[in-house]
Formats: C-alpha cells, structure tokens, sequence
C-alpha cells in the first residue's frame, strides 16, 4: 500500500483502509460510529414502474389514449429509479477508497 499522510494530524503511521477498520469493529462499536458505516444499498422496488410500462404498452396496443401517459410515467419512473441506483453505487465506490487514521479519527479520501 501507498504511503498515505492524514490530512488532519499529518502523520502516516496509523492509517488503514475505512473498510478494514469497519469490519474490525466489534458491534458496540458499529453502533457507537454509525458516520463510518458503508453507505446503504437503494433498496427501491422495480415492480412498480416495470408494471406502469406493461401496463401502457397494454393499453397502447389496444389504441387507449391512456397508454401513453402509462408508458411515459412508467419510463419517467424507471430512469429516476436507474439514477438512484447510480448514485448509490457511486457513494459506495467512494467508500470503498476512503481511508482512516486511528491515530486522529478522520476519515479521508487518498
């Protein structure tokens, strides 16, 4: 591993990897340090949005107006759903990079 110096206290002597440092904690000490938990998983559900689609391209094979408006809600309703999943999995990359100095207690990117 690359030498790295905390920002904070400027020592690099006790720094090691968040992730490392999560898993070692014992569960009081999880509980004690929710700010360095691993960002959640978006637990959104695609039932929905995925039905409003069928559900509008249903009625629009069978000439409704309203399959229009379904598949444009359900199409609205998926890519904002694709774009939270995104963010999610960028916040969890990020995690997986940050590091921690024990020495301090500050948590930092390389």
């Amino acid at each position: 591993m690359r030498m790295h110096i905390c920002p904070v206290c400027e020592r690099s002597d006790r720094i090691t990897r968040l992730r490392a440092h999560w898993s070692a904690l014992p569960p009081q000490g999880r509980a004690a340090a929710p700010h360095l938990a691993r960002p959640s998983l978006n637990d959104e559900r695609w039932a929905g949005p995925v039905g409003l689609l069928t559900v509008g391209c249903a009625l629009l094979v069978s000439e409704a107006w309203l399959g229009y408006v379904g598949v444009a809600g359900g199409g609205v309703w998926l890519v904002s759903l694709r774009d939270k999943a995104a963010q999610a999995a960028r916040r969890r990359a990020e995690w997986r990079r940050k590091l921690f100095c024990h020495r301090c207690e500050h948590v930092f990117l390389p």
